[in-house]
């Protein structure tokens, strides 16, 4: 891993990276990481399932009950929701924010798994929960309530500012899972450095790519949306083969 002050300056030397080098390596990496990509997915729902069923169960059994004849009566409805599960809701969201800090920590693994075969090293499944450890989580809890803090910030300094820092904000995670040793205002200042870097064509092709995944999944049915999912994940880095934020083993 590199320090603070190497990893800023390798993102102030770094050249223009051509777009179509940038596709070219996201495609090659998918393909040598999407089984583990998948394995992701698949485990992410799996954790979740069992609160959407908590959740939506009763919901649907309080739709049927305050419908009639096809039409939903929507006062009795919330009154029925905030009556009958007003306090059950509120554990089954924070239950649910919990699970999603599970998913990020998750995340966190699969991105130093990516450098692994990136590099040659075979696929240890035990290294998703790398960032499970106590020395690890702990600091993944705090980078995660960051990213949230910092978007509620820009959501509320009308939006616009959210479409700026979304783009730093997608290198936070792997930052920090390939420089663990750094502090969190450390990660966040090399994020912003790097995004404010490379923003240009990270925002371009998110774009492109989300249109590309959109249309595939037409075409499949929506067969093959897990299956990209990964490689929507993977193509946010514009810091190709990522030299700017790791390494070399």
């Amino acid at each position: 891993m590199y320090s603070f002050q190497t990893l800023l300056s390798k993102t102030q030397e770094s050249s223009t990276i051509d777009f179509g080098d940038l596709f070219n390596e996201s495609v090659t990496l998918f393909k040598k990481v999407w089984i583990q990509g998948l394995i992701l997915q698949l485990l992410s729902i799996l954790i979740m399932l069992p609160f959407i069923i908590v959740f939506y169960v009763p919901y649907f059994k309080l739709v049927l009950e305050t419908s009639s004849n096809g039409v939903l009566d929507s006062t009795a409805f919330t009154q029925g929701l905030i009556a009958d599960y007003g306090m059950s809701l509120v554990l089954v969201y924070l239950l649910m924010l919990i699970v999603s800090m599970f998913s990020y920590v998750l995340y966190l693994g699969f991105y130093r798994i990516v450098k692994q075969i990136d590099h040659g090293q075979a696929f240890v499944f035990s290294n998703l929960f790398h960032f499970f450890k106590a020395a690890s989580i702990g600091k993944a809890l705090i980078l995660a309530v960051t990213y949230l803090f910092i978007s509620v910030v820009a959501t509320l300094l009308c939006f616009l500012p959210l479409i700026y820092v979304m783009v730093p904000l997608m290198f936070l995670l792997p930052i920090f899972a390939y420089n663990p040793d750094l502090s969190i205002s450390e990660i966040v200042k090399a994020s912003f450095a790097l995004g404010n870097k490379k923003w240009g064509i990270t925002f371009l092709t998110l774009i492109l790519n989300g249109i590309l995944i959109y249309v595939i999944t037409l075409v499949t049915f929506g067969l093959a949306k897990n299956n990209l999912y990964p490689f929507k994940r993977l193509s946010k880095f514009p810091s190709a083969r990522w030299h700017l934020t790791t390494s070399h083993p």
